[in-house]
């Protein structure tokens, strides 16, 4: 399984997933076609398991708590940076996912399920932050403003982090995206 994974994020380095077939992913694996074919049917199958993969791995690293002793503007800078890396590692196959889970269908749903954590986390941040009173208390309910937060993220990462850009560009992006962030939460 994981062999596949890896053909299909090498794959991802040079075509876009919409052109990479499931022929392709399984040609580059020394296994035997039955085999394949018992664990994954379709290539969005070996998409959603890589991800998982990752997502997983990534999330036994980082802590969504908002702490005690942070600022909200710490916390978020904290997470932008903590997905950046992440997006800098496996961009071309979470841009991938992301694109699957516009669709509407099961795929949406596995997509979200995937993005439920980080919401989740920056809902209860901002619910803290405005009873802490770093956030105004401006009437706006917490979780559509922690779904703008979290898809202006990864709209942004996938459209700026995976493809070359200088450590400076980079940087700026990172800068601009926390400050709309902290915009899009209250922050004025």
């Amino acid at each position: 399984m994981l062999q596949l994974q890896n053909s299909l994020v090498e794959l991802l380095r040079t075509k876009p997933f919409s052109r990479i077939t499931y022929k392709e992913i399984t040609e580059g694996v020394a296994i035997d076609r039955s085999t394949v074919y018992r664990y994954y049917n379709h290539k969005n199958q070996v998409l959603q398991a890589a991800v998982d993969v990752r997502l997983t791995a990534f999330a036994s690293r980082l802590d969504l708590t908002f702490g005690r002793m942070e600022t909200v503007d710490g916390y978020l800078g904290r997470l932008v940076d903590a997905w950046i890396g992440l997006w800098l590692e496996s961009g071309p196959l979470l841009a991938a996912a992301s694109g699957l889970g516009a669709e509407p269908g099961p795929e949406r749903d596995w997509w979200r399920a995937r993005v439920e954590p980080w919401t989740e986390a920056v809902r209860e941040a901002v619910e803290v932050a405005r009873f802490v009173e770093e956030l105004p208390r401006d009437g706006r309910p917490a979780r559509p403003l922690a779904e703008m937060a979290v898809n202006l993220c990864l709209s942004t990462f996938t459209a700026e982090l995976t493809v070359p850009h200088t450590e400076e560009h980079r940087a700026l992006v990172r800068d601009l995206l926390l400050d709309a962030v902290l915009r899009t939460l209250g922050r004025g």
